[in-house]
C-alpha cells in the first residue's frame, strides 16, 4: 500500500471539496442563465442610441453581455480538466469561480441599493 511521505506537501483543498465546489458553482451558473436571458435580450437595445455609427461602446457592451455563457462554459471545462487530470484543485476552484464574480457583484449591488 502506498502511504504518503510525512514531509510531502499537503494540498490546500481536497479533491472532494474541490469537486463539490465545482458542482455548486455550475449549479449557480445554470440558475444565473435564467436572469441572463432577459438581460441579453434587452442589451441589444444599446444599438438604438442616437450616437455615431462608428461608436464602439454599444458593440462592446452587447459583446460582453453575450459572451458570459461561453466564457463560463470554457472556464468550467478547464476547471474540471485541472481537477481530474492534473490534480490542481485550488486552481480549479479559482478558475470556476471567476465567471461568477461580476454577476454576483452586480446582484449584491442591486440588493444593497434596493
Amino acid at each position: 500500500m502506498s502511504e504518503r511521505q510525512p514531509d510531502a506537501p499537503r494540498p490546500l483543498i481536497g479533491r472532494n471539496a474541490a469537486r463539490a465546489w465545482l458542482v455548486g458553482t455550475q449549479v449557480v451558473m445554470a440558475m444565473l442563465l435564467i436572469f441572463w436571458l432577459p438581460l441579453a435580450g434587452l442589451s441589444v437595445m444599446a444599438f438604438d442610441t442616437p450616437r455615431a455609427p462608428d461608436d464602439p461602446w454599444p458593440l462592446l457592451f452587447v459583446g460582453s453581455i453575450w459572451s458570459w455563457p461561453p466564457v463560463a462554459f470554457v472556464f468550467s471545462l478547464m476547471a474540471w480538466m485541472l481537477c481530474w487530470r492534473y490534480g490542481r484543485n485550488l486552481l480549479a476552484v479559482v478558475i470556476t469561480t471567476l465567471p461568477l464574480v461580476f454577476p454576483l457583484a452586480f446582484g449584491l449591488v442591486l440588493l444593497l441599493r434596493g
